[in-house]
């Protein structure tokens, strides 16, 4: 077992210059010595987004996604346990216009989801003010880009169920879970949708099998924490346990974001929880109840 926790970290406010670069960074869950960065054969600017680990045998690869001048990469690296990723490849479509998320379905093949339909501009505007469905889920099956879902609200986080072959997304402004079977080729069947109320970000599974999703429960707020550090946004993690009516759902963690702004990620040891946030230079670690 690994007992590391890769992080994707990027500077989202330019203006504050007191922080590490932008990267990758590990943190060792044994010794919980301080998170970090690892060096790469990568010889462009990497400013991740969304990341998602593939284990293939002895092999460990990182998928990320990856925000430069010359547009949205997913780029594909190999983890060694040296101090320097490997970069293998780096993938781009028209497809991919504006990558969040991305995760990984073999050595070679993955799905990413795009947060809008327009990459700039006052049609990408327009789907935040009112709400379009723009969004949109991209999949790529190792030679060849496809897209698989259509018309979604801000499509954020997405995690492959590698044990029961299953996709889940998680819409921000459409506030739902969407659970996909996947088809033969690829392409997506939407199971059902989980209105859960709630401006939904990263979804992680535990070896359990539960699915922990960080969340905006204020929209607005966020909106005034990204403008100006200083207000507070929200914070919400949510666990959602397999039932035999589907999932049984309760809020693990909710604060006003006095204490930790804006929770985009969380990852469940079994024992702590570990949240991250957009804008926070900083995790939340906190032990969980048995």
């Amino acid at each position: 077992v690994l007992h590391k926790m890769f992080i994707a970290a990027a500077n989202r406010r330019p203006a504050n210059t007191n922080v590490k670069p932008d990267g990758i960074y590990v943190l060792d869950l044994t010794t919980m010595a301080p998170p970090h960065r690892l060096a790469t054969t990568y010889t462009r600017g990497l400013h991740p987004h969304g990341l998602s680990l593939w284990r293939e045998d002895t092999l460990l690869y990182l998928y990320v996604v990856n925000h430069i001048v010359e547009g949205d990469f997913v780029e594909k690296f190999l983890y060694t346990g040296s101090d320097t990723l490997q970069h293998l490849a780096s993938y781009s479509s028209p497809l991919m216009c504006c990558l969040n998320d991305v995760t990984a379905t073999g050595p070679s093949s993955f799905y990413a989801t795009n947060d809008h339909g327009s990459r700039a501009g006052f049609s990408r505007k327009m789907e935040d003010y009112l709400n379009i469905g723009r969004a949109s889920v991209v999949y790529f099956d190792g030679s060849q880009y496809h897209k698989v879902a259509r018309h979604l609200n801000y499509a954020n986080g997405i995690y492959y169920d590698r044990r029961h072959d299953k996709l889940y997304v998680a819409t921000t402004t459409g506030k739902a879970l969407l659970s996909f079977t996947i088809e033969a080729d690829g392409g997506l069947a939407r199971e059902y949708v989980l209105d859960l109320e709630t401006g939904l970000d990263n979804i992680d599974i535990d070896r359990q099998g539960n699915l922990w999703i960080a969340a905006h429960p204020k929209m607005l707020n966020f909106l005034k924490h990204a403008a100006d550090s200083t207000n507070f946004s929200p914070s919400q993690v949510v666990k959602l346990t397999p039932s035999e009516e589907g999932f049984d759902v309760e809020d693990v963690y909710i604060n006003d974001g006095s204490e930790f702004s804006a929770s985009s990620v969380a990852v469940s040891t079994g024992t702590e929880l570990f949240i991250g946030g957009v804008f926070d230079h900083k995790l939340l670690r906190i032990k969980l109840n048995k």
